[in-house]
């Protein structure tokens, strides 16, 4: 009978740890009302064009918590993860305290999913409304993506963005457009 209340009382101990909540070191806000992410530890703003939602507890992304939880033990958040109201465009955003160079991150994040199955396009210096980023394009199982990295303070950030691949050139520039609303904002 003790190791039956042993094997339960471990169990429920198990289950509780996963349901613990998940603490965020940089917490933001989406304003669905303006479409607007603002995340004020970091410092910066992005308006994003057409119908989105955007999820920025960690405790409310169902489906992605092992991510979540991968992610702090790296020492890097998932800001965010978001969705077009149709389901058939999505987005996420990755901040990591590194201080390293736009290409040096992107670098090292092509490098993590290089044994994966990715169709890799490259990596490209890019500037999107005069602010410098490395651009990383690629296709992964049935979807197309693009990352923009750029750098705030000593702060790495990746914003992503995919759909299908019948989908991606007509909204590859509503992604650029959204980047460039990037917007430094006070911290607080």
């Amino acid at each position: 009978m003790r190791s039956c209340y042993a094997v339960l009382s471990t169990g429920f101990l198990l289950i509780l740890g996963c349901l613990a909540p998940i603490k965020q070191f940089y917490p933001g806000a989406f304003f669905p009302k303006d479409r607007t992410y603002q995340n004020q530890p970091i410092g910066f703003s992005l308006s994003y064009r057409g119908n989105w939602d955007l999820i920025t507890d960690p405790n409310n992304m169902k489906g992605h918590r092992s991510t979540v939880r991968t992610l702090h033990e790296s020492g890097a958040e998932l800001l965010f993860i978001g969705f077009t109201v149709e389901k058939t465009q999505a987005t996420r955003g990755i901040v990591a305290n590194l201080n390293e160079t736009n290409r040096e991150y992107a670098e090292q994040m092509q490098q993590i999913n290089k044994n994966s199955k990715v169709q890799d396009y490259g990596l490209f210096d890019d500037t999107v409304y005069n602010v410098p980023m490395v651009r990383w394009e690629y296709s992964s199982g049935e979807f197309r993506f693009v990352e923009f990295f750029f750098t705030i303070d000593t702060y790495n950030l990746r914003i992503a963005f995919w759909t299908k691949p019948l989908l991606f050139k007509n909204f590859y520039p509503v992604y650029r457009d959204i980047m460039g609303t990037l917007t430094r904002i006070d911290r607080k």
